[in-house]
């Protein structure tokens, strides 16, 4: 039983979360059961300790047979404020909208649930949000891809091997005055090389999907990327 959530952060606000990608199978856990009361009280201690953990946390909640596994991650460039508000509005979201074993992705944090123990292990599963088809076409596809694939692999070194956050932002110029803004990020509980790993293959699906395009995005369980022709994040809260 897997959920996530993720919300990526406008500069300007840090409310108004967007839906990404909904994925909701028809297997759902039964209300009231067992495994609900303990996943209540696991995103109880999500939203409570992520603020302080510096926006990563796992708990587990439950005997030695009969466990439930939770991980919360929240974007690098966002403060311990908007942690605890979109880890916990994250966790009410799940109840309401999709009890199922899957996954749900917003955009500000990313809350994972399941029944078994996938800390440290990285799952590749992209997905890619409708938001990209809204992006318009670049006029120089080429010229434009280029600079897109030089600033993602500058990121992607930064996010897997630098950052002691598995996090990283940049830009790189492409024509006159305007610029390409990147976002990378890994869940800090999986080794730098499986980061690299998880990251390259989303790079490779947007590149495919969205090099012509203005903005793009691609979701999973372990990493996340995204660029924009405007600037989407903090500078802030992106150092680390």
């Amino acid at each position: 039983m897997v959920f996530i959530i993720i919300l990526l952060l406008m500069p300007t606000t840090i409310s108004g979360a967007d839906l990404l990608f909904k994925d909701c199978p028809s297997r759902t856990y039964t209300a009231n059961s067992p495994f609900e009361n303990k996943l209540k009280l696991l995103l109880q201690s999500l939203s409570s300790n992520t603020s302080i953990s510096g926006g990563f946390y796992n708990d587990t909640i439950g005997n030695s047979s009969d466990r439930v596994y939770g991980q919360a991650l929240c974007r690098g460039d966002v403060n311990s404020t908007v942690y605890q508000s979109c880890v916990h509005d994250a966790s009410q979201d799940i109840f309401k909208s999709c009890k199922a074993q899957e996954a749900i992705w917003y955009e500000l944090c990313q809350v994972r649930y399941s029944s078994t123990q996938f800390f440290t292990m990285m799952l590749y599963d992209g997905k890619i949000p409708e938001k990209n088809k809204q992006e318009k076409n670049v006029s120089n596809p080429n010229q434009f891809g280029d600079v897109l694939k030089n600033l993602m692999k500058k990121l992607l070194e930064q996010t897997a091997y630098t950052s002691k956050h598995m996090f990283a932002t940049g830009d790189m110029k492409f024509s006159g005055r305007q610029s390409i803004y990147g976002l990378q990020q890994c869940t800090r509980d999986i080794p730098p090389s499986d980061c690299y790993k998880c990251l390259d293959i989303a790079l490779t699906e947007l590149q495919k999907c969205c090099s012509a395009l203005e903005g793009g995005t691609i979701v999973s369980r372990n990493c996340n990327v995204r660029f924009e022709l405007d600037q989407f994040f903090n500078d802030i809260y992106s150092k680390d």
